[in-house]
């Protein structure tokens, strides 16, 4: 009798304070310490606009029985796309959808696509993009953002279904108190193909804990305050927020030329 492959558990979404856009006081070492801790198997990094590439982190990861699979949090236009297995080269040439068909139809099996956060009322969200690039979508995230009496994910939900798409919970982490509060079993061996097919064909069990009131708001300053605030006391942050400022005029740049030019 053939043998089940084990259930793995896994985070396809998460940032440290490498994440060059973000004010995270944690490092990657760190995070994955945690994660180790916690039991976990599979983890990516998925830094905005910064595919992970440090091996020596790799390696740390995989010493702890971790494995760490590089990924991005890829911008496509002003739009955010989780793209697993990339590399920097690879994102700087990603700047529309077609670019990111392109870059999926040459990974083949080796790459996968998470269609992140689609519905929530944010610019960098896919929104409509979603449907219209329906194709792209290998899998699609239930956030971790959501309370018992407002969930944002329910309307992916619908969509996910009605196309046959897995969905994976993922932590989106941005302080450690995240890590684990969504995640998602894979029946898979612990290699980076297996995981991938095994997501693609919805072998899959979602973990997602519903936020409370005081949790929610403890997230939301972590992932969209802190960052606003900390660049006033420190010059490193200054030139963070700086540098975040400079991506978000350069997408707003391009998506309007973009615009002309149709």
């Amino acid at each position: 009798m053939e043998s089940k492959p084990p259930r793995l558990k896994c985070d396809f979404h998460m940032h440290s304070g490498e994440d060059q856009l973000d004010y995270i006081r944690y490092s990657a070492r760190e995070l994955i310490e945690r994660a180790a801790e916690l039991k976990f198997d599979v983890l990516a990094f998925t830094f905005h606009g910064q595919a992970f590439e440090d091996k020596a982190t790799i390696e740390f990861a995989r010493e702890r029985g971790i494995l760490l699979i590089p990924g991005c949090e890829v911008y496509v236009g002003r739009k955010e796309v989780l793209c697993l297995n990339i590399t920097q080269a690879e994102v700087d040439g990603i700047h529309t959808f077609d670019d990111l068909r392109a870059w999926k139809q040459a990974k083949g099996e080796s790459g996968l696509v998470i269609a992140p956060h689609p519905f929530f009322p944010l610019r960098q969200c896919l929104q409509d993009q979603f449907a219209k690039q329906a194709d792209l979508w290998d899998a699609v995230e239930y956030c971790h953002m959501h309370t018992r009496w407002l969930n944002f994910n329910r309307r992916a939900e619908r969509e996910a279904r009605a196309r046959g798409l897995p969905m994976v919970g993922t932590s989106d982490a941005h302080a450690l108190f995240m890590l684990g509060r969504g995640y998602t079993w894979v029946e898979a061996e612990k290699d980076m193909l297996s995981v991938f097919r095994a997501v693609r064909t919805g072998k899959v069990e979602r973990v997602s804990v519903p936020h409370t009131l005081w949790s929610a708001g403890t997230t939301f300053f972590h992932m969209e305050l802190r960052h606003k605030v900390a660049h006033w006391f420190s010059e490193h942050h200054h030139d963070r927020w700086l540098r975040r400022r400079q991506v978000k005029r350069r997408l707003r740049e391009a998506e309007r030329a973009r615009r002309a030019g149709k």
